[in-house]
């Protein structure tokens, strides 16, 4: 009987044994797929985590830089000096684009006005014309109610 036992003991330790190498292989087969895995995936996640790290800094860079810029951009904004002059500068843009208007009216005027002194004196031309054409017509009207003179 207690060979009985203690062949039901062993088998009972020999089937432990074995389920325990299973898991120890289990356990070998997923150590070695993660392994693989971290060596398939790891270099290129360090990659992206170096780049994001110099994203990083850059951007840290650049919003010190913005910063500083603000600070420069708030104190010339209460700068009253160039408050004074933004005011002079906008009024003369002003005043310059009115002298801009001003003159593209009176262009436009000058250019009628040419155009208008033009027609008038082509028209001036034709009633001097005609004047001297009927002033010809006259006189050789009167040279023929004159008469020519007898030849001899």
């Amino acid at each position: 009987m207690m060979t009985d036992i203690g062949e039901a003991a062993a088998a009972k330790v020999q089937h432990n044994i074995n389920e325990f190498d299973k898991v120890i292989k289990v356990s070998v087969d997923i150590d070695n797929l993660a392994q693989g895995l971290l060596d398939t995936y790891k270099p290129p996640l360090e990659q992206v985590g170096n780049e994001l790290q110099e994203i990083l800094n850059k951007q840290e860079i650049l919003d010190n830089k913005m910063q500083v810029e603000n600070q420069h951009l708030t104190a010339t904004a209460e700068d009253d000096e160039c408050a004074a002059m933004y005011i002079t500068v906008q009024a003369y843009q002003e005043k310059l684009s009115r002298i801009k208007r001003e003159m593209a009216l009176i262009h436009e005027r000058t250019t009628k006005l040419k155009k208008r002194a033009i027609y008038l004196q082509q028209v001036k031309q034709k009633q001097a014309l005609a004047k001297e054409q009927k002033r010809e017509e006259e006189l050789r009207r009167e040279q023929e109610l004159i008469g020519k003179p007898p030849s001899i």
